[in-house]
């Protein structure tokens, strides 16, 4: 496998950031063909003393070694959020769409959908996160989650 990034952080806008990545791998499932996977991603972010602005675009191409089959799965997320003394409310949203025959991950379909939620900085090296999920399901009811995360900074 192999990894290629690169980004630029131009002086004229303070805080931007954007760049792209390639990876490149061989998939050996148990009792089945080899995949070969190339996953490109780009990415622009925006960080400013009190707001932020984060964004991320993907496609993974899986192709079937030795056959024509390929499959592309397209994503991406974007999210805002400002900050509040130690809090930091954000609202995201986010797109997969995997093809029903896919070999890897089929049974992800397609999911969307908003997330609400809030971080707060209880020390500089701990954090709190609460989030709030509404995933919408291809030919299926959609989806209410609530999560916390504790995160530690060593």
């Amino acid at each position: 496998a192999f990894n290629l990034a690169a980004f630029a952080r131009p002086d004229a806008i303070s805080g931007f950031q954007a760049g792209f990545s390639v990876y490149r791998d061989v998939l050996s499932p148990a009792n089945a063909h080899k995949i070969g996977e190339t996953i490109l991603a780009a990415h622009a972010v925006l960080i400013r003393p009190k707001y932020e602005w984060l964004n991320e675009a993907l496609l993974d191409r899986q192709a079937i070694v030795g056959t024509s089959r390929a499959f592309n799965t397209p994503g991406f997320y974007s999210q805002v959020s400002r900050q509040y003394g130690l809090y930091r409310p954000y609202f995201r949203y986010q797109y997969v769409n995997v093809a029903k025959n896919e070999p890897v991950f089929p049974d992800v379909a397609l999911r969307h959908g908003p997330s609400l939620g809030v971080r707060f900085d209880a020390s500089e090296s701990v954090a709190l996160k609460f989030q709030y999920d509404y995933t919408f399901l291809r030919n299926q009811p959609g989806i209410h989650g609530l999560t916390t995360q504790v995160g530690f900074t060593f």
